[in-house]
């Protein structure tokens, strides 16, 4: 197991000195990401919010949520490289234009839409909104599962790590997200097809996700946000591989929003049609509010057939078709 993030949450109008306390702290814990979320703040302040946790260090943050369009996201976001989310189709729509024809699709691994319930707290940028002062904590483990009850083992102990830090800042532990997460060669594909002997895109797969679900709920931790199986794409290089062989596709992917958090991560899209990505997404969104969970949606609107996402590499274009 390691832990894929720490994250120290604040009101934005908080004294967020505290930041760079929290930085030294969490990097014993040899984090992947150190990052920093504030509770929304209006507009007017959200530079001046930005560039004070910046000048302390920080380099995760999280920040634009609720009161904040398309446009504005945009401007933030290409200045500073901030998370925000966009609750809302037709502007998550604009936003995805206005980066196309700007020719900046890389910030779209920023910015989220995320539609059915809020989710608070999580160490998962962007899809999460901080309403707590605390730490919380993500764990990278697939490589760590062999049957299914070391599900709990391992949250258990990233548990302990986490009210470690908070302990250490004397502040509140918020929680553990307890989602099974990939990066890179640290596949879930493969977990899943270890665990279960089915390759995610054949029959069973929908039933090896939920297994895995349920073995994260009912770990005896203290949880946060998600806590389900999370399959972005261009950060699981198992997940190209079946992409590139055929074994996944759009369609399957979309299939598995009712059992998987985010329906589309981090998923490079061949757009020719904004009008049928336009209803893609409001598929996703109905599937969103049928499920009563939180869907997340991260999409890199590309004309070729493999685009590079920075930090992971070559990744394949699903067809919209």
């Amino acid at each position: 197991m390691r832990v894929r993030s720490v994250t120290l949450h604040l009101g934005w109008s908080d004294d967020l000195s505290i930041a760079e306390r929290f930085l030294d702290a969490a990097r014993e814990a040899g984090a992947l990401t150190l990052r920093v979320s504030v509770s929304p703040p209006p507009p007017r302040y959200a530079e001046e919010v930005i560039n004070k946790l910046k000048n302390l260090g920080a380099e995760y943050i999280s920040a634009l949520h609720l009161y904040y369009g398309a446009e504005d996201l945009h401007r933030l976001v290409s200045l500073y490289g901030v998370f925000g989310t966009l609750n809302d189709v037709v502007e998550y729509l604009r936003f995805l234009k206005i980066i196309h024809l700007k020719g900046e699709v890389h910030l779209s691994r920023y910015v989220s839409l995320l539609v059915g319930e809020p989710t608070y707290n999580s160490p998962y940028f962007p899809a999460s909104i901080t309403t707590e002062r605390g730490i919380s904590i993500s764990l990278l483990y697939p490589n760590d599962l062999e049957k299914i009850e070391d599900v709990e083992r391992v949250l258990k102990r990233g548990e302990d790590v986490g009210r470690y830090i908070a302990e250490t800042l004397g502040l509140k532990f918020l929680g553990v997200d307890g989602s099974l997460s990939p990066w890179g060669e640290e596949s879930v594909a493969r977990a899943v097809e270890r665990l279960f002997g089915v390759r995610l895109g054949d029959v069973g797969s929908h039933h090896a996700i939920y297994t895995l679900n349920k073995a994260i709920a009912a770990a005896s931790v203290k949880k946060v946000g998600f806590n389900e199986v999370m399959l972005p794409l261009a950060e699981d290089e198992e997940l190209k591989r079946l992409v590139v062989e055929g074994a996944l596709d759009l369609a399957k992917l979309v299939s598995y929003i009712p059992v998987c958090v985010p329906g589309l991560d981090m998923a490079p899209i061949k757009v020719t049609d904004w009008g049928r990505l336009k209803r893609l997404l409001y598929d996703v969104a109905s599937l969103a509010t049928s499920k009563r969970r939180p869907v997340g949606v991260r999409i890199f609107p590309v004309e070729v057939d493999e685009y590079y996402v920075e930090g992971f590499g070559k990744t394949p274009a699903l067809d919209l078709t």
